[in-house]
């Protein structure tokens, strides 16, 4: 942090290395270092959100990017009730409650691998087909995806009907 809010002209400074400590340690004055934790933060989420969409367009799922991000089943108090992959969606596309959300909606732009267009993806709600919209009608990778989700949703529909 020193380094980075230094090169942006904070001045050095020290503090005690902890409470009461005669000891001191490098550091900026608290604003500057504030300032410079900030804009690394900004910076950290542009490039996950790169990383996100490259993640996608190379075929990787919201559960993948959610495990890949360390992310876990109500791990976060604003995503309780979500799936790793649900809380990896929100983590790109932000949460739901905003008012950009609920005005326009949230979407994860990326280009499929397999059928080259622009997907707009919407996340977990309504399938792949509807979730992922953009793909070509002859692409592949959607086909996949659509069976993958109907086979799930089969198994599911199976054990419901076997009471378990």
């Amino acid at each position: 942090m020193l380094d980075l809010a230094s090169a942006v002209g904070a001045q050095a400074t020290t503090r005690p290395a902890f409470r009461g400590s005669h000891a001191t340690v490098p550091d900026v004055e608290p604003l500057a270092g504030l300032a410079a934790s900030r804009r690394l933060e900004l910076a950290a989420r542009e490039h996950g959100a790169d990383y996100v969409r490259a993640a996608r367009e190379a075929g990787h799922s919201w559960q993948d990017i959610g495990n890949a991000l360390g992310l876990v089943p109500d791990g976060d108090a604003q995503q309780a009730g979500e799936t790793v992959a649900e809380t990896a969606f929100t983590y790109a596309a932000g949460h739901p409650d905003t008012e950009t959300a609920c005005r326009y909606g949230r979407s994860v732009n990326w280009t499929c691998g397999s059928c080259d267009e622009l997907i707009s993806d919407h996340g977990l709600s309504n399938g792949p087909a509807e979730d992922e919209r953009g793909h070509a009608g002859t692409c592949p990778r959607l086909a996949a995806t659509v069976a993958a989700w109907d086979a799930e949703w089969d198994a599911l529909d199976a054990d419901w009907e076997a009471g378990r």
